[in-house]
């Protein structure tokens, strides 16, 4: 996951188009931070191509430029537009500028009651490296799906899905939906690969994985709520780590059987949504049958 800034700003050539490409590559070695500027649009295709990279962008950045040129506007009124959309979007990470002489005009009178003002190049770029830094915005953010924690194990209890019953712990992954203003609906997770001793293996069960307290194997998560997943378990009268997935296998078996260190990676799919991939540790370690104690331990990497 890299935080990624969608910036909003002119984009004619000359100056313009040179300024952009210096704050992407500002927001990049600085604070390993994705970017992208878009480009004028040409068609249908070109406006959905925008408001996808809308949605799916963390933070907004927005640069009025001043236009001096006879009979033309002062400001870029693409860029407004953009800046309606980005509000509309529920963005709460935005930094506005507005060169010198630009007028308070437009949709930016409404939305930005004091954007911050630059008077020359050096001027702006010192300014978007300051507030970004205060800000403290960084590569490691998202508006979108994110693993929030890892806990458990929980338990026990008794289990019991298509393929029989169990008597299981089990290991929770918080999945928050940060976006204000979109749910996250279909939200559906696999276990994509398991990496032991240096080596990659994709998982033999590629089905979705279930959801906590429901019954369904995908969820609707709401703006700004959370779904848990029942990331793996532990059976207390079988050895192995187990996945509650939607694999009619009868009997389950066990995605791991020897003990040792490993790295599961996960991938959370929903609908208008960029793909959200996770990894945790395990430190697998066989448990008692009899007075069971839990030997096992996860965390995220």
């Amino acid at each position: 996951m890299v935080g990624r800034v969608f910036i909003s700003c002119g984009q004619r050539p000359g100056r313009e188009k040179e300024l952009s490409i210096k704050i992407k590559k500002l927001l990049s070695e600085k604070f390993g931070l994705s970017s992208y500027v878009a480009i004028k649009v040409q068609g249908l295709n070109d406006i959905m191509k925008i408001t996808e990279e809308l949605r799916t962008s963390d933070y907004y950045l927005f640069i009025d430029f001043l236009r001096r040129e006879e009979g033309d506007l002062p400001f870029s009124l693409f860029t407004h537009q953009e800046l309606a959309l980005a509000h509309n979007l529920g963005f709460n990470e935005m930094i506005a500028f507005k060169e010198d002489g630009a007028p308070m005009e437009g949709f930016l009178r409404y939305v930005q009651s004091n954007p911050e003002s630059f008077s020359s190049e050096a001027d702006l770029l010192a300014k978007i490296e300051s507030l970004v830094r205060e800000r403290k915005w960084n590569k490691d953010y998202s508006r979108n799906l994110v693993l929030e924690n890892i806990s458990g194990p929980i338990g026990p209890f008794v289990y019991g899905d298509q393929t029989g019953q169990s008597f299981e712990y089990v290991w929770h992954a918080k999945i928050r939906n940060r976006r204000p203003d979109a749910a996250a609906v279909n939200t559906v997770c696999i276990l994509d690969s398991i990496e032991h001793e240096g080596k990659t293996e994709s998982s033999n069960d590629r089905s979705n994985i279930k959801w906590a307290g429901q019954l369904g194997y995908q969820k609707t998560i709401l703006p700004e709520d959370f779904g848990l997943l029942d990331i793996l378990s532990i059976h207390r009268d079988r050895e192995g780590i187990f996945l509650q997935s939607a694999l009619d296998a009868i009997p389950r078996e066990p995605i791991l059987t020897e003990e040792g260190k490993y790295q599961l990676t996960y991938k959370v799919y929903s609908e208008s949504f960029p793909l959200l991939s996770f990894r945790i540790k395990v430190d697998y370690k066989h448990s008692q049958t009899i007075n069971w104690v839990n030997r096992t331990s996860l965390s995220i990497e």
